[in-house]
């Protein structure tokens, strides 16, 4: 009697070699796409909090078309555009602000305010005999130069790729819009879940992507425009400057923008200028923090229920991983992890329940 014949002998080589050419082929689009990842983060988040008013203009138009152009225009118009001259602006104020904080006589200046301070004198010269303090500062300013020179050396050479990447975030923008509802058909036809378990996953991400931006940008951008308005009615310096790193900083958990304010009003409060030191306390502490607790619930609401610390390890960490584009990516991955854990969660408690 001979040995049975194996059917699927043959056809092994084949499946091997059609995995293989489909893994070289991902990783072939993944070459291409990732140089975008940027751009398609970006555009994804603003096709999601423009939905609402993609929805309502196709219902006027009775057109996906007409109603996605429109609302690629008005988010063009209401954020793009206006970002790109904050960006310049910030560019110019922080060449100024470096060269004044670099400049002899301003250094000079400043330590003699601190040195003529009840507090602060005994300290710097208590430091001054551990350090030298004038060398150590100019170092920094010299220091923090040549990194806004090396910023805006790669702002001016990379301005044509930064076209690139403002023009794909607008065409997918615009796609993601008008073929949303092939896409998340295409989607949910390849994550191995239930339709109730998908329908859970995608819900989870589209209310991290409004929290992440609704909640945490848009707040933290009032934040740091409220910053930046104070600091240019008292006449300090590079005032669109700090209230961008206010802004920045009030993204971050556990941060916020006090981490500028409250050391500018030391400040003046060792020049004792009280006038000032006052309206920037007051200014800090009843209106710019908070807004934090007043407009977070009214744009947000109580949707999205992550733990703080893992609020924090998503911002940080999406921004060291992905960059700039991390403030989606990091919440949306940590959104999906959270939500396949709930779902294995809920399996589990099925089984236990059905047993």
């Amino acid at each position: 009697m001979g040995l049975p014949h194996n059917q699927h002998g043959p056809a092994e080589p084949g499946k091997i070699l059609l995995w293989i050419g489909g893994i070289l082929i991902g990783y072939s689009c993944w070459l291409l796409l990732e140089p975008f990842i940027p751009a398609l983060a970006f555009g994804f988040a603003l096709a999601m909090l423009g939905d609402p008013v993609f929805q309502w203009l196709e219902k006027k138009f009775h057109g996906c078309n007409a109603a996605a152009l429109l609302t690629t225009t008005l988010i063009c118009l209401t954020i793009v555009v206006p970002v790109i001259f904050l960006l310049r602006i910030l560019v110019l104020e922080a060449i100024q602000g470096i060269n004044a904080l670099s400049s002899q006589q301003n250094l000079a200046a400043l330590r003699a305010t601190f040195q003529g301070n009840a507090v602060a004198g005994p300290l710097l010269r208590w430091l001054d005999l551990k350090l030298d303090l004038p060398a150590e500062a100019e170092q920094m300013a010299r220091s923090m130069m040549q990194w806004v020179s090396r910023l805006t050396s790669s702002i001016v050479s990379g301005s044509a790729w930064a076209i690139t990447q403002m023009v794909t975030m607008v065409v997918v923008l615009f796609y993601f819009l008008r073929d949303q509802e092939s896409i998340l058909l295409m989607l949910r036809g390849l994550v191995p879940l239930s339709e109730k378990e998908t329908a859970q996953l995608f819900k989870r991400i589209s209310e991290t992507i409004r929290v992440s931006l609704y909640g945490k940008v848009l707040v933290s951008a009032i934040q740091g425009g409220l910053g930046g308005l104070i600091f240019w009615w008292l006449e300090l310096p590079a005032p669109a400057f700090w209230g961008f790193v206010m802004a920045l900083l009030s993204v971050l958990p556990v941060l916020g923008a006090f981490v500028i304010w409250v050391p500018v009003a030391v400040v003046l409060a060792f020049q004792g200028d009280w006038q000032r030191v006052v309206i920037l306390t007051a200014w800090g502490l009843v209106v710019v923090h908070p807004v934090d607790n007043f407009l977070g619930p009214v744009l947000v609401g109580t949707r999205l229920h992550l733990h703080t610390l893992l609020t924090f390890f998503s911002v940080i960490g999406g921004l060291a991983a992905f960059g700039a584009s991390g403030l989606v990516l990091g919440p949306v991955t940590m959104a999906i992890a959270v939500s396949l854990f709930e779902i294995r969660q809920s399996r589990l408690d099925s089984e236990v329940a059905a047993t």
